[in-house]
């Protein structure tokens, strides 16, 4: 994983380092456009399942090996079916290129390959 896409729970651990305010950190995720709203209410998981779940996805294992790993599937499919449905926002708009030094997702610099 790229050090510019940490899990939730990673993010915690580097604020715990940090020393974020208790204030802050207690603060559940939530998009505040209802009382009481939280991520993970709206989810339907834990940030800490859902993160190990994620983790073992991206890692290549298939759903059963993971519920052979103490994960409900109902728990697995959850979050696979996320991962599936929003891929597109982890992709940039497609853009115009005018010339050859344009930065777009088809530009290579020396450090990339």
């Amino acid at each position: 994983r790229r050090s510019s896409d940490p899990f939730k729970t990673q993010v915690w651990a580097l604020a715990r380092y940090l020393n974020v305010p208790v204030r802050v950190m207690d603060k559940a995720p939530s998009a505040d456009l209802e009382a009481n709203q939280t991520d993970e209410s709206d989810l339907g998981i834990t940030y800490v399942k859902a993160d190990q779940i994620l983790s073992l996805i991206l890692a290549g294992y298939r759903n059963a090996s993971i519920v052979n790993r103490g994960f409900s599937a109902e728990e697995v499919a959850l979050v696979r079916r996320r991962v599936d449905s929003t891929h597109w926002k982890r992709h940039l708009p497609t853009t115009a290129l005018v010339s050859g030094t344009a930065i777009n997702e088809f530009y290579l610099r020396p450090v990339d390959y």
